[in-house]
């Protein structure tokens, strides 16, 4: 492992960690920097394919590899919202489901070093007397996966993107595994659908921690919702009524844009939720003033 890189590697994994903790998405980060062995590999193989790496071309961009993999598929657009707020995107490549094809969907970002890291980039490259760090870009890559799709991921990379040759002529093979992935795709939208429907259930029931817990998928902290609270939801309905209603996405994107430091708990979600968009006279009553001053 290249020193330098590993610095800048730890620098993004917490930078990302910050901003999806402001909302308490669930979530795991894995992330790589290649060493000198697998960027000469990698050299290596792109030239045997006939697409190799120049200085005035072509260049590596994934020097150091960032995989956000969320719990659940629409997570994935919500993270990708986010971090375009605070990583400057270069380019996407984020594939469309076709009806008739068993296609993985990818949604792999290249993204730029800022000015710290571009410096110290700058420094390891001019440090060093390798040939091969001018086939390298001053950019890194992040992928964001579903937790369920990961493990096929890891094995498409290491078994067929790897060793290409394997599977040529074996179209019934190959067709197989992106089944696989199908399968998979299927059972991340049933996942979302079952913590919906649970969700709603939770609202006819009156189970408001149920209500919030599943339809927003947080790490909450474990304290309940105030008794205050609960006896204002028992007594008018529309408010849950309107919380099931609420975009999951564009709700969590307007509790991530006011950048409030509050604990993720659901006494905080349902208070910032109804300053920002419910707007129920009772509850503003029962908001801190420091949740009023910044939903106003």
């Amino acid at each position: 492992m290249i020193a330098g890189f590993q610095l800048i590697e730890e620098e993004i994994c917490q930078k990302i960690k910050d901003e999806l903790d402001k909302i308490g998405i669930h979530y795991r980060i894995f992330s790589r920097s290649k060493d000198e062995k697998s960027i000469t590999e990698k050299i290596a193989r792109k030239a045997k394919e006939g697409s190799p790496y120049q200085s005035n071309g072509k260049l590596i961009q994934d020097i150091i590899g960032i995989r956000v993999v969320t719990y659940f598929r629409d997570d994935v657009n919500l993270v990708k919202d986010i971090l375009a707020r605070v990583i400057a995107f270069k380019d996407e490549e984020i594939d469309s489901p076709e009806l008739t094809v068993f296609k993985p969907k990818r949604t792999n970002i290249i993204c730029s070093f800022n000015k710290t890291q571009s410096k110290t980039f700058s420094e390891v490259q001019q440090s060093s007397e390798k040939e091969y760090y001018n086939f390298i870009d001053s950019t890194f890559e992040l992928q964001l996966r579903t937790i369920l799709s990961e493990g096929w991921h890891e094995i498409d990379h290491s078994l067929r993107y790897k060793c290409k040759e394997d599977w040529q002529g074996h179209y019934d093979n190959e067709r197989l595994l992106n089944g696989i992935y199908a399968s998979l795709e299927t059972n991340d939208i049933a996942l979302k659908n079952l913590f919906t429907e649970l969700a709603y259930k939770h609202f006819k029931s009156k189970n408001w921690e149920g209500l919030i817990r599943n339809k927003f998928r947080l790490r909450f902290q474990l304290v309940p919702l105030k008794e205050e609270i609960v006896q204002i939801l028992n007594e008018d309905l529309t408010i849950g009524k309107e919380l099931f209603k609420l975009n999951r996405e564009a709700s969590l994107m307007k509790l991530y844009d006011i950048d409030l430091s509050l604990p993720v708990n659901m006494n905080n979600l349902l208070l910032l939720l109804n300053g920002l968009l419910i707007k129920n006279e009772r509850l503003l009553a029962e908001t801190p003033d420091v949740i009023l001053e910044e939903v106003k």
